[in-house]
């Protein structure tokens, strides 16, 4: 079977370098590029922590865009607090000899009008280079074979405020303009990515090079969820969302209308589904999507540490 052509837009933090890692390492992705976009860390570190991830995996031939340095509305936030100051952890890469490619936004209106049904676009920031591409070419995500979405948080709490999940907290504008359009939409929220921990242990059980950077990189995240959460591990946020576009049976979906608050001070970034039982003459809030409530999550774990951790 021919690999899938993949875009991966990320905001190059822990977990999108795993989730790149495993890309990487799939024989079921040709990966076309990726796009940054500010999130864990501002823009330059995203940028800059991506092009030295693809150096260092031997795979620098892989472009790299440079989208979105702030939200389309609010203030930036960021959250170096759980990642890192450099958005890595506690790994270090060589310094990137390539650069940037050319705009994030760009990039994506080329890729989606010229390939039109072929490409899966996996994003797992906050979608504001997505927004971004959709007002200036109305439909154009439409035009992707699929958009999976790491973000939103569908019954359960949310990770950054009482029911928002960072991305969508990171720019609730731009993850409401993106639910509204017509993509062939998959929701990976922390529903799903929030079964699949990766145990401190089982990290500091695989030797190799790979498993040292992981080991490096997980540090400050380990810590944070230890102790915020007693848990000694970290959540595979973004490698769990490219996993529901590479291995789909894994995950069981649910289709639920679903539409993003925009303001509040406690629920900016809250995704709200609508389950009111209406009359056949009424429309629910927002609009059907197809929204990841389980996974495998053994076969999932075992998957991630053959093809990222295993030397």
């Amino acid at each position: 079977m021919p690999a899938t052509p993949l875009i991966m837009d990320v905001d190059t933090g822990v977990d999108d370098a795993l989730a790149l890692l495993l890309a990487l390492s799939s024989p079921e992705v040709e990966l076309v590029g990726v796009s940054t976009v500010a999130g864990n860390v501002p823009l330059p570190r995203t940028t800059d922590n991506t092009l030295r991830l693809l150096q260092w995996a031997e795979r620098a031939d892989v472009p790299v865009y440079a989208g979105a340095e702030r939200p389309l509305v609010r203030s930036a936030v960021a959250a170096a607090d759980v990642h890192g100051a450099t958005g890595l952890g506690a790994a270090y890469l060589p310094e990137a000899r390539t650069s940037p490619a050319g705009d994030g936004v760009e990039f994506l209106l080329s890729i989606l009008q010229a390939r039109p049904g072929e490409v899966t676009l996996v994003a797992t920031g906050p979608l504001t280079n997505l927004a971004q591409a959709e007002a200036r070419v109305p439909g154009v995500l439409r035009r992707a074979r699929q958009v999976v979405i790491m973000g939103g948080a569908v019954r359960v709490p949310g990770n950054v405020a009482p029911t928002a999940e960072f991305n969508f907290y990171a720019d609730p504008h731009a993850a409401r303009q993106v639910l509204a359009s017509a993509a062939e939409l998959v929701l990976v929220g922390l529903d799903v990515t929030e079964q699949v921990g990766l145990e401190q242990a089982a990290l500091q059980a695989h030797a190799g090079v790979r498993a040292a950077f992981c080991r490096a990189a997980c540090e400050p995240v380990i810590a944070f969820k230890s102790a915020h959460y007693g848990f000694a591990g970290m959540h595979l946020h973004d490698p769990v969302a490219l996993g529901a576009a590479l291995w789909p049976q894994l995950f069981r979906t649910q289709r639920l209308w679903l539409d993003v608050e925009t303001a509040g001070d406690l629920t900016a970034g809250q995704l709200v589904v609508d389950r009111r039982a209406l009359a056949s003459d009424q429309k629910p809030q927002g609009r059907p999507v197809a929204c990841a409530m389980a996974v495998e999550r053994a076969r999932f774990l075992e998957l991630f540490a053959e093809r990222v951790l295993t030397p």
